[in-house]
């Protein structure tokens, strides 16, 4: 068996594309591998007998069984990109696909063309992504292959000495000044030396050009100090696309490779690698890029290079495609099990535990995982920093303090109906790579402590399930936490073994704007109480919260809805008509009566 990895031509000696790829076939070739050459051409009027034989032409060195890695893309037309592939697995060869750049991602002409690509990807056993960020976001595209790797960073292989870098308050930046905005922009008090193409006609007052330098060339000028500036198309991060998200820059590495610190912006796939290294300052604006290299000192300067210079080695030396290489092949060769090994307790299971221990529960379900993987919901718009805390709190283990719990559908779906079993099966295979690499924890409490009834085939068990639900506010005072249309237990006996009821009426919709304001108030009234909180992807938020602060506070989803179905036979989700309903998620035609008792309860109402 060979090792073969495909290498680019045709492309202008200062392209980055050709570069980094000379860089990945280049430390290829430590491990012996061969190249493949592919030319860059125009291929739209070539006959198919005739780009067959360049196929072949290219492909002859392999066997079968053999080991490619497809830097991708080739920059001919996807459909070219694709034909060689196909080639390949005709020969009977294995593809790792070493993803570098997602056109239809890169420019938004090119989206349409995310079909091909993806149709491309789904050929590899193996896929090596930019980040974790690009690998969620093919999944979403349609992504199915299971085994991935993360590049992390690109390698800037040196084998001349450098310089030791010097305190200097200037930065340095490689790009076109035409691509590149905030070049002709420049007007902050730190100097900017820019290696690429300049516009004669324009004035620059604090900006120097250097012109295209070759590598060594490059590394020389960076190596004498100062910083290297990693910034997208937009000068204001918040206008950044995406993709500037998602990829991994080369230009990073050739400034770390020369052992100068960086300065990136927050958004930048690696930018926690940054900061966990300290080998650079992550900022959220130029103006802010500017005031930090102003207020640098020298001894920080040099507390950093000394950080950078770690870096500098393994970037050097070839250490992460190296690595990526291994990975790789480990992945390819591994008889790795694809399916989620998570254990979730059963329903008793996991409400005799809370009983034992009096612990708070944030349940996740599909609507938690729509919000970590960047959507919004009905009832709660998509936000950043809710996505952050979930994902926090998903990847904790359970104690005795705080319960996590997860949708009791990793195995045995048999016991749900069919309805159910297809929502739960799309959910999963949509979801496999956040599961994979969000839950790791040794077990998980059921979610469907609140979900006892209308989606279980066998039916006789709910009785018993409700009895044990409600013995976790058997003669306790409470405070139900919920939203202004929730009402629970409203018109039934849910809560009618409580010693008292109080409430705190949220918004119904976007209650994590106000979860600042809720947690407070939610203090003011809850000692000695058990707080109920019914709340959707918020109530995981605060029962995390009040839980490292002593109180004990259950989320209870959608138990009153469970409740009443339960209470009525009902063999689907009917709608009730006066309060919120379970999967009728925008409240249409609710007709909210008034309630004496509903009214005493309410402590206070959150506009």
């Amino acid at each position: 068996m060979n090792v073969h990895v495909t290498n680019l031509y045709g492309f202008s000696p200062n392209s980055v594309t050709l570069l980094s790829q000379i860089e990945v076939r280049n430390i290829g070739r430590i491990f012996w591998f061969n190249e493949l050459a592919v030319y860059r051409y125009d291929s739209s009027t070539e006959p198919f007998n005739e780009l067959n034989s360049r196929y072949d032409g290219i492909i002859a060195r392999v066997s079968r069984g053999d080991i490619v890695f497809f830097q991708s893309p080739t920059w001919n037309s996807v459909e070219w990109d694709n034909g060689l592939v196909d080639k390949l697995k005709a020969y009977g060869c294995r593809i790792v696909m070493f993803v570098q750049d997602v056109p239809p991602l890169m420019f938004e002409l090119n989206y349409y063309l995310m079909p091909k690509y993806i149709s491309m990807y789904n050929k590899a056993e193996v896929i090596v992504v930019p980040s974790e960020k690009m690998y969620f976001k093919l999944v979403e595209e349609g992504l199915t292959v299971k085994k991935y790797v993360v590049q992390k960073m690109w390698d800037f292989t040196v084998d001349q000495s450098l310089y030791n870098p010097k305190f200097e308050r200037k930065l340095y930046f490689t790009g076109d000044v035409s691509r590149f905005p905030h070049i002709q922009n420049w007007h902050y008090t730190t100097e900017l030396y820019v290696f690429g193409n300049k516009k004669e006609d324009y004035d620059y007052s604090n900006v120097h050009f250097g012109g295209w330098l070759n590598k060594t060339e490059l590394l020389l000028q960076l190596s004498k100090g100062g910083f290297g500036l990693v910034w997208g198309n937009s000068e204001k991060p918040e206008d950044e696309r995406d993709y500037y998200k998602l990829n991994c820059s080369y230009k990073l590495a050739s400034y770390l490779s020369a052992g100068i610190p960086v300065i990136v912006p927050y958004y930048l796939s690696n930018a926690d690698f940054i900061k966990k290294n300290n080998v650079g300052i992550v900022v959220s604006s130029l103006e802010e890029a500017d005031q930090v290299i102003q207020e640098c000192s020298e001894q920080e300067y040099y507390e950093i290079v000394s950080n950078v210079k770690k870096v500098q080695y393994l970037i050097n030396n070839g250490y992460f495609t190296k690595k990526l290489f291994v990975d790789s092949l480990m992945k390819l060769n591994s008889n790795e099990d694809n399916e989620l090994n998570i254990k979730v307790l059963g329903i008793l299971d996991t409400l005799n535990y809370i009983m034992a221990h009096n612990s708070s529960v944030a349940r996740f379900g599909d609507g938690e995982m729509d919000i970590i993987t960047g959507h919004s919901i009905p009832y709660q718009d998509y936000d950043e920093n809710l996505a952050n805390e979930l994902k926090e709190i998903i990847s904790s283990e359970s104690n005795e303090s705080l319960v996590i719990c997860l949708s009791d559908v990793f195995e045995r779906l048999d016991r749900y109906n069919q309805e159910a079993v297809d929502f739960w099966k799309q959910h999963l295979n949509k979801n496999y790579v956040h599961y994979k690499s969000l839950c790791k924890a040794p077990w998980y409490g059921s979610t469907f402590i609140s979900r006892p009834y209308m989606d279980l085939v066998d039916k006789s068990l709910s009785k018993m399930y409700f009895k044990n639900i409600k013995n976790l506010w058997d003669k306790r005072d409470i405070l139900i936490v919920e939203g202004v249309n929730s009402r629970s237990g409203v018109g039934n006996d849910l809560f009618d073994n409580t010693n008292s009821v109080e409430r705190i009426i949220c918004p119904s919709k976007n209650a994590y704007s106000k979860i600042n304001e809720i947690e407070s108030l939610i203090e003011k009234y809850a000692e000695n109480k058990l707080v109920l909180l019914i709340l959707g992807p918020t109530a995981k938020v605060l029962a995390y919260r009040l839980s490292n602060k002593g109180y004990q506070a259950i989320d209870m989803g959608h138990i009153d809805s469970e409740y009443e179905w339960f209470k009525m036979g009902a063999t689907y989700k009917v709608k009730l008509d006066n309060k919120h309903t379970a999967e009728h998620n925008f409240d249409e035609n609710v007709m909210l009566n008034e309630d004496d008792d509903y009214n005493r309860q309410v402590v206070v109402r959150i506009e």
